[in-house]
């Protein structure tokens, strides 16, 4: 990571600046347009939302990266519930990524996590990326998706030995990503700079 980017806590001044940035950064990557800036936006009111770990990267006076953490549980066939913390969105300026800004909002966040005595982050994302810092299947550890699937890139940090033992079952996130509603959306990003919105290859409208 540059010596120019410091890491901090977002401040609620922060707010308008890293909901851009985080569409910034995801504006037509996986759909035409995106949802993770709404998604941020509504998860900072959700009783899962972690400020604590909401880390933001810093050049100067510009945020260049952001790292969101709310709280999951996994869920036992029979009822035992195990609070865990999944992270998501993950936000780099496009000017900045694969510059290790991400690297560092992971490794400093992950590190307090572990100081907190948290158990586990569950995530989805690309396994080659993630298995730098530790993230391995979940299904190792016997977590599966809420239908009891799985795919390689649900994956699962165990954050100190034996965190996970005896823990298995269905993985649930805060209610705040079962609300990206289409019309909730679009309201929120009217409030943005109007930006294109691409098909990508192979894509469906």
């Amino acid at each position: 990571m540059s010596p120019a980017i410091s890491l901090r806590l977002e401040e609620p001044n922060d707010y308008a600046e890293v909901e851009n940035l985080t569409r910034e950064a995801f504006w037509n990557k996986y759909a035409p347009g995106c949802t993770e800036h709404y998604l941020l936006h509504i998860l900072r009111e959700s009783p899962g939302y972690i400020p604590d770990l909401h880390f933001v990267a810093a050049m100067g006076d510009q945020i260049v990266g952001s790292i969101v953490y709310s709280r999951c549980t996994v869920v036992a066939d029979n009822g035992e519930r195990w609070p865990m913390l999944t992270f998501g969105p993950i936000s780099v300026w496009p000017e900045h990524q694969r510059q290790g800004v991400g690297s560092a909002l992971i490794e400093h966040t992950t590190g307090l996590a572990r100081e907190r005595g948290e158990r586990a982050v569950i995530i989805c994302g690309a396994p080659a990326y993630y298995g730098r810092f530790g993230f391995c299947p979940s299904a190792r550890y016997g977590i599966t998706m809420p239908d009891g699937g799985s795919f390689d890139a649900f994956q699962t940090l165990e954050l100190y030995p034996g965190a996970l033992s005896g823990v298995n079952g269905r993985y649930y996130q805060d209610e705040a990503f079962e609300r990206l509603d289409s019309a909730s959306v679009a309201a929120f990003d009217a409030s943005f700079p109007p930006k294109i919105k691409l098909r990508l290859p192979g894509q469906l409208w």
